[in-house]
């Protein structure tokens, strides 16, 4: 019986670590996304000043 626990235990933590997994991809890929916009925004404001002297 003590095995079957075990089992069941190790099953759980596999399918928790693959939903971090995928959790982490996902935000990874969004916040990369963001950020580059950001940065992106920045850079065209600093031009757009920048033309102006």
């Amino acid at each position: 019986m003590r095995f079957r626990r075990s089992q069941s235990t190790l099953e759980y933590v596999i399918v928790l670590a693959a939903i971090i997994a995928v959790i982490t991809v996902v935000a990874r890929t969004y916040l990369a996304n963001k950020v580059k916009s950001a940065l992106q925004k920045a850079a065209d404001r600093i031009q757009t000043e920048a033309e102006k002297f």
